[in-house]
């Protein structure tokens, strides 16, 4: 094969020499020969469009951007000059549409040159291209044909209206593209004296050699410039292929396991697949069998790899003949199947040409080899029917990131398990919600460090007397002026970024400093504090309450823990091992969200709890009979029977406390007693509430 170096050279020596005879001998051979100088410009245009049009149909070249463009070109040329060789005025509009389609074929060429040296053109953009194109044209016969104006003017709206055309879409290329830029101007400016030549020569009826030389000159500086983008992208195409060559010759990385490519091999390949050919339209469809996890349980990872083996085989079997798959090596049997991080396996499907709809053909593929999956696979006595789940996600022009576009089929995978769906396709507003969240848990770190939330006391009443009982410290969060998030958001968020336990020790120290206010205000009542599972199965973290009561020298029978009826179901030692700690301490022990199941109660009985709380938001809006009404009246007759304590949570309305009370509920707390008392409002807060109730302070 020819080097770049010698093709350079070849082809500058061809144009040189073939310009330079033409132009050095065609007056002597124009007075010598019974030939004209049109009929011998003819003759050049001809041996300079053959080699050309050889290299377009042998070559198979895009470059050229299809093989009507230089066919078109030479065919236009040869006809003006034929045209114009005839010297008569009634060929003058003949002449001048000629001149159009010449002119605009040169345009148009360079034009899909630069956009083709710079980056891919989408479908919509060619479209409009296309049509200015095609509108000019329209313009220029309608003007030319139905003689409204003068032909010289109808010359020079349509060359002004094309040059205009031209220069934007060069100025548009070339923002990011020096080379780009002055190949564009030179191109330009070509097309312009062509312009002025036309004119001159056809409508001022001036010399017809300077429209020939003009035209020649255009046309050999456009063929040249192709050939030169021929070159170069072959020189492009080599380097991509040798690139992509040295994956595929690496040894293949195989998962020892199922036999097949690894992540890191098939990652690497892909991505070279991507960057060799930048406009394919690839559809990554990551898999796994969601039915899987509980053999390693029961079997062991050893023997579960001999039915997850069997499984591979068996898919990449069928796979072998799907020809639209990409092949991971460069063997036979083609390889079409790769294994990912954990149980997830990889295809991904060449979607050029496909004249369906994407998620149509890609679901269907999807049926497909969920039916390849065998019957009841066996491992000595065990045998199992594996299902899949699929997700998908497309390689565009906006993102050619291989790692990035796995990632989002997995994304996707995992939203089908959750949903219970077969396929699922990536949504790009889940990708923006995830970016939102990640902002949300960088936000919430940086104010947990700071130190920035929002705490406040929320009073607990004992109705019969309207006196106070006790407090709830409640957390908030502002992220922003319309956004503020309460504690069971917080704590989500904060286990993402693993300071659950940082917040929680900040919780602790703010009930001392709270119980610490309230002693001082002569009010020494329980400050109560809610703690995740999360929390509770810390250890540390009692530690920690034990020795914050000493520093503050408060008593712990003081302070208040409520979990999470959740906790208690768990069954978990660890956590009935926390709570008899925290009960060692004096600290109160109060159920959350309790449902009065049967199971709860057996755990409240053998736990000896402080206090029950149970939900009554419903309240203000139940109607007699109603089934939440029902469950509350129920939950406040059973714990008087067990003599514990019981809480009503959520009352934010007089009727909400008057149906409560009606129910024989004691005490209860909610907006309708304090919406949230800050640390600097609490003396005022509680100096206008012993003005109200005088008796709310006594023992």
């Amino acid at each position: 094969m020819v080097t770049n170096q010698a093709v350079r050279l070849s082809l500058c020596f061809w144009v040189t020499i073939s310009v330079s005879s033409y132009f050095m001998a065609f007056p002597a051979l124009a007075m010598s020969t019974p030939f004209s100088f049109i009929e011998l410009t003819i003759a050049f245009i001809l041996g300079l469009s053959l080699p050309v049009l050889l290299i377009v149909v042998v070559g198979q070249s895009t470059v050229i951007y299809r093989q009507y463009l230089p066919l078109l070109l030479t065919l236009s040329l040869l006809s003006l000059l034929y045209v114009v060789s005839r010297e008569s005025t009634e060929y003058l509009p003949l002449s001048l549409l000629l001149s159009v389609i010449f002119l605009q074929t040169s345009c148009y060429w360079s034009l899909q040159l630069l956009c083709q040296a710079q980056t891919v053109v989408t479908k919509v953009q060619q479209w409009i291209k296309n049509t200015s194109f095609i509108l000019l044209l329209v313009l220029f016969a309608c003007l030319l044909y139905t003689s409204i104006v003068p032909l010289n003017i109808a010359w020079l709206i349509f060359v002004v209206l094309q040059l205009v055309l031209m220069m934007f879409y060069v100025w548009k290329t070339a923002t990011t593209h020096e080379k780009i830029k002055i190949s564009g101007n030179i191109l330009l400016v070509a097309h312009l004296l062509l312009a002025i030549s036309v004119y001159v020569s056809l409508l001022a009826k001036g010399s017809i050699y300077w429209l020939v030389i003009v035209a020649v000159l255009s046309y050999t500086l456009l063929i040249a410039a192709a050939c030169r983008q021929v070159v170069n992208t072959r020189a492009q195409t080599r380097q991509s292929v040798k690139a992509l060559s040295s994956v595929i010759n690496e040894p293949l990385g195989v998962d020892p396991a199922t036999n097949l490519p690894h992540y890191q091999y098939a990652l690497s390949y892909f991505q070279q697949c991507i960057n060799r050919q930048s406009s394919a339209q690839y559809a990554v469809i990551v898999f796994k069998p969601i039915n899987f996890q509980q053999l390693n349980a029961e079997l062991g990872h050893h023997n579960s790899d001999m039915l997850l083996l069997q499984l591979a085989y068996s898919l990449q079997k069928s796979l072998v003949t799907q020809k639209r798959l990409l092949n991971f090596a460069n063997t036979e049997p083609a390889v079409r199947m790769a294994r990912l991080q954990g149980l997830h396996f990889l295809v991904v499907m060449d979607l050029q040409g496909n004249k369906h709809s994407h998620e149509l053909v890609v679901e269907q593929f999807c049926q497909e080899l969920a039916r390849a999956v065998p019957g009841p696979m066996s491992f000595q006595s065990f045998s199992l029917v594996f299902k899949l789940a699929f997700g998908v996600a497309y390689v565009d022009q906006g993102n050619s990131n291989a790692s990035e576009i796995i990632a989002f089929a997995e994304d996707a995978l995992l939203q089908a398990d959750s949903q219970q769906q077969q396929v699922n396709f990536f949504n790009q507003e889940l990708a923006a919600y995830s970016q939102q969240q990640l902002l949300k848990v960088t936000q919430l770190k940086a104010a947990i460090a700071q130190q920035s939330l929002y705490w406040c006391l929320q009073p607990q009443i004992e109705l019969k007397a309207k006196q106070l009982s006790g407090f709830e410290l409640q957390l908030f969060w502002q992220q922003d002026k319309n956004n503020t998030l309460g504690f069971a958001e917080i704590m989500a968020l904060a286990a993402y970024s693993g300071d659950v336990f940082t917040l929680s020790r900040q919780m602790v120290t703010q009930a001392f400093d709270s119980l610490r206010q309230l002693q001082d205000l002569d009010c020494a009542l329980p400050v109560a504090i809610k703690l995740t599972a999360e929390s509770l199965l810390e250890p540390v973290l009692i530690d920690y309450i034990e020795q914050t009561a000493e520093r503050y020298q408060l008593d712990c029978r003081l302070l208040a823990v409520e979990v999470n009826e959740a906790i208690l179901l768990m069954s978990s030692p660890q956590a009935k091992a926390a709570i008899d700690q925290l009960k060692s301490l004096g600290v109160q022990i109060i159920i959350d969200d309790f449902s009065g199941s049967h199971q709860a109660l057996r755990y409240i009985r053998r736990l000896a709890i402080n206090g029950i709380k149970i939900d009554c938001s419903t309240l203000s809006q139940a109607v007699a009979g109603a089934p939440d009404k029902a469950i509350i009246n129920a939950l406040i007759t059973l714990t008087r029977k067990m003599t514990i304590p019981l809480v009503g949570s959520n009352i934010n309305s007089l009727a909400a406390e008057q149906t409560f009370i009606s129910m024989g509920g004691e005490y209860a707390q909610g907006q309708h007693y304090g919406a949230g008392i800050t640390s600097k409002n609490l003396p005022r807060w509680l100096a206008a509430w012993q003005a109200q109730y005088p008796n709310e302070l006594n023992d």
